[in-house]
């Protein structure tokens, strides 16, 4: 078990470095997620100021990974903050998930309603359309 520990020991001692260059990654990640998420502390015009501080702070970085990051921020950038604080868009995937959901399933309810047939539900809550073949 000491021999084990031992072999531990020297790959953290080798890999030191690197991890704490990846803590520091974590951090900038994390400070471009606090300028993505509303809250009550800042308003939209002062997250969207410092996202484009940090976006033109990272283009002119040396640091490739940090050029990487500005690169992606630069490609999703145009429609971040549209809509303002009074938008009502989905927080997450899930939230997504679920507004797509909703609306197909009222779509599929809406051209049952037109053709006149009832919608079938399946166990998943599925809807299909009822067959007539003969």
């Amino acid at each position: 078990m000491t021999r084990l520990a031992g072999c531990i020991d020297r790959g953290l001692d080798i890999a030191r470095d690197a991890l704490q260059q990846v803590g520091h990654y974590a951090k900038d990640l994390q400070a471009v997620d606090d300028t993505l998420k509303p809250n009550d502390t800042i308003t939209g015009q002062e997250r969207e100021t410092q996202f484009l501080l940090l976006w033109q702070q990272w283009e002119s970085s040396a640091d490739p990974v940090q050029q990487h990051f500005a690169k992606l921020m630069g490609s999703f950038e145009p429609g971040l903050f549209v809509g303002g604080e009074a938008a009502d868009f989905p927080m997450d995937n899930l939230a997504l998930e679920r507004w797509f959901k909703l609306t197909f399933r009222t779509l599929f309810r809406t051209f049952a309603a037109i053709f006149e047939e009832p919608p079938v539900e399946g166990g998943s809550g599925a809807i299909a359309r009822r067959s007539h073949a003969p």
